[in-house]
């Protein structure tokens, strides 16, 4: 018979501990500021159990139990311990009648000043949950062999293909995608190798949209241009903002992750080089994205504009970041015209023009 298994929550963390009850039963959650164990709780807890032991859990990231079924049960003589796992504290197993005898022994303050017994048994019962990787591919020279390749690594990997317009494509994507966050990988995007998508999210930012470096291969800045991204799924299926650059207005939240998860190798061909600079530097250049630092852009703009003419198609990049850093400028608050940049057909007329 399973032991009793409480957990404990606060504001930050309700979300996030009400997913995991979705995953275990849980006997009752219980609400405790900063999901702080205090005497009070523990003394209720130890007088209603029924069970021999009890399990507290204490989480700030979503957990999966798929190979523990709280059955256990430490040896008598081991029973004046508090028991956990792989000497982590987010799961924790007391004995009933141990607690109910002094559970001012047992709370979060004695054990922060190491006055409980612990005893840890080295496996891990739980996991994090595994997020959805969807490819997002065009025209891109390379895409087939950048997805095989990722492929080969994350076998879970889904794609959308051929779908007109960054947002209908990323739309499509938040509608394939069957976990509540899911990564979207660009077609030119080739992955680091000790990137795993991998990535677990505070229960604060579950509903926060996650960006990592990507590093220019032309210039070498290395910002979110082109980066891995962790959208919430129900957030972006019913997004209905402007698609100009959505990734900064389809949460409240934004996370930029500085580490270099990838390199967006745009620059397959001068089409490709161009477009990939253009567009991005309209953006810079007109201030539509979401609380940018000024400074920061500023800086962009004029190394996109300047820097790797010796790089392959190094001159093409430099020639479409002039001309869209002046469109950006010129049509700032026209948001019409700056939704031409998601206009592949557009931008193919401009090129050849």
């Amino acid at each position: 018979m399973a032991q009793n298994i409480y957990i404990l929550y606060d504001e930050q963390t309700e979300y996030v501990t009400n997913k995991v009850c979705e995953n275990i039963f849980v006997d009752k959650k219980i609400y405790s500021p900063n999901s702080e164990l205090t005497t009070e709780i523990l003394k209720k807890i130890s007088n209603e159990c029924f069970t021999e032991y009890f399990y507290v859990i204490v989480t700030d990231k979503e957990l999966c139990f798929s190979n523990f079924d709280f059955t256990y049960k430490p040896n008598e003589w081991d029973k004046k311990y508090v028991n956990i796992w792989n000497n982590d504290i987010t799961v924790r197993l007391f004995n009933t009648d141990i607690v109910s005898e002094n559970p001012s022994k047992f709370n979060d303050t004695e054990l922060k000043a190491g006055n409980i017994s612990i005893k840890s048994t080295m496996c891990k019962i739980y996991t994090y949950p595994i997020f959805d990787i969807i490819f997002l591919s065009f025209d891109e020279e390379y895409a087939d062999e950048n997805y095989n390749r990722l492929r080969s690594r994350f076998p879970r990997i889904k794609r959308i293909h051929n779908i007109r317009g960054i947002l209908e494509a990323h739309k499509a994507a938040a509608r394939l995608s069957d976990t509540d966050m899911f990564y979207v990988v660009d077609a030119d995007a080739e992955i680091i190798p000790s990137f795993n998508f991998d990535y677990q999210p505070h229960s604060l930012d579950r509903k926060s949209v996650h960006v990592w470096h990507s590093r220019n291969p032309v210039n070498d800045l290395e910002y979110g241009y082109g980066g891995i991204k962790l959208f919430p799924t129900n957030l972006l299926r019913t997004y209905d903002g402007s698609p100009i650059d959505f990734t900064t207005t389809v949460s409240n939240s934004l996370k930029v992750l500085s580490e270099v998860a990838s390199i967006t190798k745009f620059n397959t061909d001068p089409f490709s080089a161009w477009r990939s600079a253009f567009r991005e530097c309209v953006k810079l250049a007109s201030k539509i994205i979401h609380n940018q630092d000024n400074t920061e852009t500023e800086y962009r703009l004029s190394v996109w504009c300047t820097k790797g003419e010796d790089r392959e198609f190094g001159d093409f990049t430099i020639m479409g970041a002039n001309e869209g850093a002046d469109f950006g400028r010129k049509n700032m608050n026209r948001p019409d015209l700056l939704g031409l940049i998601n206009d592949f057909e557009w931008l193919a007329k401009r090129f050849s023009s």
